[in-house]
C-alpha cells in the first residue's frame, strides 16, 4: 500500500544534537537531570541539561552513560571511569564495561569478568563473575562464568533485559553478602524487581517466584508463577499462566485459570489476586482481559462499568476518561464506571495554516474549514493526514485528494490506490492501471501502467511486460541518478563530516574530513567507516581483518578485530557476498558503497535477506 494508516505508523522522536563545542562543565546539585549528547566528527559525548538543553559537560568521551547518585560512567581512551557533575574524572578509567551506581556500588567488567566497586573505585567484590549486580547497600547477586562476549564489531556489551527476559532455571545466580563475601543463597533464578529493595527469585526446582531481600530473607515467600518488573511503583503477579506461555499479549484470549494481583515496592498487596489477567496500568486504572474480552479495573479492583468490552484504551497520564469499544462504537468510561462521550471525539489531530483542521469523529476523520464547518460530507478513514496539500484521503476503500481549502481535488473518491504528491504530481491507480495526476486534478498521463513506483522525481513503470522509466509527462527517461541518496553514503552524522577519497595510482583510498572540510584522517585506507563511540573501523590488509582506530589513528588494542565489517546493520538482511574471502568481501562491499556515493557506480551494493 502506498499510503499507510495512522494505526500502523510508529513515530520516533529525535533529539537535536548540539553542533558547537560546549563550555566548561558546571557543578549541578541534580546531575541526574542531565542527558548525554554525542556528535562531531569523532562522535564524542558530553552532557546537556534535560530541561534547558544547555551544555553542562564538554563532548570529550567516547561513551557517556546516565548520571546516577552523582556519578556517571564514561569511556575515555578505551576504558571506563566515572566523572562527577563538574566533569572531573573521580574514578580513573580502568574498566572495560561499567554500569550506573546503585546504593553506593556499581558493576564493572575487567577483561571478561565482572565485579563491584564502591564510590572510591575500590573493588568490594573481585572481578570473577559473568554478572555482579549490586543489591541493596550490602549485597550482590552474581552469576559465575564469563562476562558478555564482544558484539559483531568486537566491542563488549551488556545484554539488555537479561534478567527480565531470562528463562526459568537458566543462568543461576548466587546471593552474596559484600562485607563478608559469604554466599547467602545459591542456584537462584532471578528476575528484576528493584535492586534497591528486593528481587524476584526462584529456588532450585521451584516454578514459583518470591520477593527476596538483600539479607537472604523472603519478603514474600515464592508463590507466583509469573512476575513483573517494578513499574510505576507496582508490579503485576500471576498464577495459572497457560503452559508454554511466552508472550502475554499474544495470549490475550486464554484466560484459563489465571489469577493476577498487584504488589508495591515494599512487597505489600495493592490488589488482591482475582480470576482475571492484568495487562498493564496507567494513571490509576488497570487494563485486564478475560474470556476474549478486555476491561478496566480501578485501584480498588472494581470492574469499571460492571462489564468487559471488545477493546479498551487506558487514559493518558493526565486524563480521567478511558476509551472503550462497545457494540462497534467507541465511547468514554469515567472513573465512576459511567459511559460518557468518547474523549477522542472532537480532538483536533492537525491544524493547517490555511485554517483547515482534521478532527476525530467516532474514530474517523472529519475535515473542517476556518469557519468550523465541514468542508466535505465524508468522514474519512484514519489515515496519516498532513498539511502538505494535496493530501491523500480514503473512504470505504477508495482514495482521493484534499486541496488546501479542504475540498476534494477530484469530485469523487475514485482511485484504488495513490502515492503522495511530489513536485506537483502523484501516481494514481484506476481500474487496475496506474497513471499520473497533476495538482489541478487533471490526468497528466492516462492510467495504462501495470506497476508504478515514484523515485527521485521519476517513475519506474511496467507495461506489457516491459519495465522502464518515465517523467511526470509520460516521456520515457533514463533511470535517475539519485544524487541525494548517493551523497548520503559518504556523510557521517549530521555534524560528523564525511568520508573523502584521493586517487593513488588508479586506486581510491579513503579517509575522513570534518564538517568544515578539514581532513582528520588522511585518505590512505582501502575503505573506512565513520566514527562511532570515538572509533573508526578500517581494513588492515596485513592482518586480513577490520580493526578499530581512535582519533589519533592508533589501533585500539582492547577491541577485538573482525573478519567482515558490515557498515549498515539490519535485522533481517546481510551484505551481499562479493568474494569468497570474508575479509575481502567486506572491503569490496564498502568500497562499492563509497563508489556509489561518488557517482562512480550505477547501483549501490545489495543487502540479501536472511529468510
Amino acid at each position: 500500500m502506498s499510503v499507510v494508516t495512522r494505526q500502523f505508523m510508529f513515530v520516533a522522536a529525535a533529539w537535536v544534537c548540539l553542533l558547537c563545542s560546549v563550555g566548561t562543565g558546571v557543578a549541578d546539585p541534580r546531575p541526574e537531570r542531565w542527558v548525554e549528547r554525542c556528535g562531531g566528527v569523532y562522535a564524542l559525548c558530553g552532557y546537556i541539561d534535560r530541561a534547558t538543553l544547555k551544555p553542562r559537560i564538554d563532548r570529550k568521551f567516547e561513551v557517556a552513560l546516565p548520571f546516577s547518585e552523582g556519578l556517571a560512567a564514561v569511556r575515555s581512551e578505551g576504558k571506563f571511569g566515572y566523572i562527577n557533575s563538574s566533569g572531573e574524572m573521580v574514578i580513573a578509567p580502568a574498566f572495560d564495561l561499567a554500569r550506573p551506581f546503585r546504593k553506593g556500588h556499581a558493576e564493572v567488567v575487567v577483561g571478561d569478568k565482572a565485579g563491584i566497586i564502591d564510590r572510591t573505585g575500590k573493588l568490594v567484590l573481585p572481578t570473577n563473575y559473568a554478572r555482579a549486580i549490586p543489591f541493596g547497600a550490602r549485597a550482590a547477586v552474581v552469576r559465575p562464568g564469563k562476562a558478555v562476549a564482544p558484539d559483531f564489531i568486537g566491542l563488549p556489551r551488556f545484554m539488555i533485559g537479561e534478567l527480565f527476559f531470562v528463562e526459568r532455571n537458566d543462568r543461576p545466580y548466587l546471593l552474596v553478602d559484600l562485607p563478608s563475601g559469604k554466599i547467602l543463597k545459591d542456584e537462584l533464578a532471578i528476575k528484576e524487581f528493584e535492586f534497591g529493595t528486593f528481587v524476584w527469585a526462584a529456588q532450585p526446582g521451584d516454578k514459583r517466584y518470591g520477593l527476596l531481600a538483600p539479607d537472604g530473607t523472603w519478603k514474600i515467600e515464592p508463590r507466583f508463577e509469573t512476575v513483573g518488573k517494578l513499574y510505576g511503583r507496582r508490579a503485576i503477579v500471576c498464577n495459572g499462566e497457560p503452559a508454554g506461555h511466552k508472550d502475554r499479549f499474544s495470549q490475550r484470549d486464554r484466560a484459563d485459570a489465571t489469577q493476577c494481583g498487584v504488589i508495591d515496592r515494599d512487597g505489600q498487596t495493592i490488589l488482591a489476586p482475582q480470576p482475571i489477567r492484568i495487562r498493564d496500568y496507567r494513571n490509576g486504572i488497570y487494563r485486564v482481559a478475560k474470556d476474549q474480552k478486555v476491561g478496566l479495573l480501578d485501584e480498588a479492583g472494581r470492574l469499571l462499568g460492571g462489564r468487559l468490552f471488545d477493546d479498551v484504551r487506558l487514559p493518558d497520564y493526565s486524563g480521567e476518561v478511558a476509551r472503550v469499544l462497545a457494540d462497534g462504537q467507541w465511547a468514554g468510561l469515567n472513573r465512576s464506571g459511567d459511559l460518557v462521550p468518547d474523549p477522542e471525539d472532537g480532538k483536533t489531530l492537525a491544524a493547517c495554516p490555511s485554517g483547515v483542521k482534521f478532527v476525530r469523529r467516532n474514530d474517523r476523520i472529519q475535515v473542517v474549514g476556518a469557519d468550523q464547518k465541514p468542508t466535505v460530507s465524508y468522514l474519512f478513514d484514519d489515515t496519516h493526514l498532513t498539511c502538505e496539500f494535496p493530501v491523500p484521503v480514503r473512504y470505504e476503500g477508495k482514495w482521493g485528494f484534499l486541496r488546501q481549502d479542504g475540498k476534494l481535488l477530484v469530485d469523487s473518491l475514485s482511485f484504488q490506490n495513490v502515492f503522495y504528491f511530489n513536485d506537483g504530481y502523484a501516481g494514481v491507480k484506476v481500474e487496475g492501471k496506474w497513471g499520473i495526476l497533476d495538482s489541478n486534478g487533471v490526468m497528466a498521463r492516462a492510467p495504462q501502467f501495470d506497476e508504478m513506483e515514484p523515485d527521485s522525481g521519476a517513475y519506474a513503470v511496467s507495461k506489457d511486460g516491459r519495465k522502464f522509466w518515465i517523467d511526470a509527462s509520460g516521456r520515457e527517461v533514463s533511470e535517475p541518478r539519485r544524487l541525494e541518496d548517493r551523497q548520503s553514503k559518504l556523510r557521517c552524522e549530521p555534524d560528523g563530516g564525511q568520508r573523502v577519497s584521493r586517487n593513488s595510482n588508479g586506486t581510491l583510498l579513503w579517509g575522513i574530513a570534518d564538517a568544515a572540510g578539514n581532513i582528520v584522517v588522511e585518505p590512505k585506507y582501502r575503505a573506512i567507516a565513520c566514527f562511532r563511540d570515538g572509533l573508526a573501523w578500517v581494513p588492515f590488509d596485513e592482518r586480513r581483518e577490520w580493526c578499530a582506530i581512535d582519533r589519533n589513528e592508533r589501533k585500539r588494542e582492547n577491541v577485538t578485530c573482525v573478519k567482515n565489517w558490515r557498515d549498515s546493520i539490519t535485522a533481517d538482511a546481510q551484505t551481499e557476498t562479493m568474494s569468497d574471502d570474508p575479509y575481502e568481501s567486506g572491503v569490496l562491499w564498502m568500497r562499492a558503497e563509497l563508489e556509489y556515493g561518488l557517482d562512480l557506480r550505477e547501483k549501490p551494493p545489495r543487502f540479501v535477506s536472511q529468510f
